[in-house]
């Protein structure tokens, strides 16, 4: 007779326990899902920070050698004298290192704003849902 009730009660356990499997097994998949929606976001951001970052250097190393080569060039034609070439040189220079200096901060604010709009987009689909399912 004991068998019996240890027969029922862990029958009773099992069902019990796979009802709430299910249902939490449900929430895990939800939440597992985010964490995959959330980390693709984060390496999309990432990915396009990277490229801006890498084109921004590539377009200031690109004007930065174009104009110091226009100001060796006049140099060279006897349109500016050696001690103007210095401090043009020194212009564009500095001109350069602010220009890759502030490249950080641009890319740091491109990383946010994409997760920020990615994040917005993802709220603004799911509010007509819930309001269906409210109904």
């Amino acid at each position: 007779m004991a068998t019996a009730a240890a027969k029922r009660t862990s029958s009773k356990t099992s069902t019990h326990a796979s009802g709430t499997s299910a249902t939490s097994s449900g929430g895990h998949s939800e939440a597992v899902r985010e964490l995959l929606v959330h980390a693709t976001r984060v390496q999309l951001a990432t990915l396009t920070s990277v490229s801006k970052f890498f084109v921004g250097w590539t377009q200031s190393a690109d004007r930065y050698a174009q104009a110091v080569s226009d100001e060796l060039l006049s140099r060279a034609r006897g349109e500016t004298a050696s001690h103007q070439l210095l401090v043009r040189l020194a212009t564009v220079s500095s001109r350069h290192l602010r220009e890759v200096t502030a490249l950080p901060t641009d890319v740091v604010s491109h990383f946010n704003s994409q997760l920020m709009r990615q994040t917005k987009r993802r709220s603004r689909q799911r509010q007509p849902a819930r309001r269906q399912a409210a109904s």
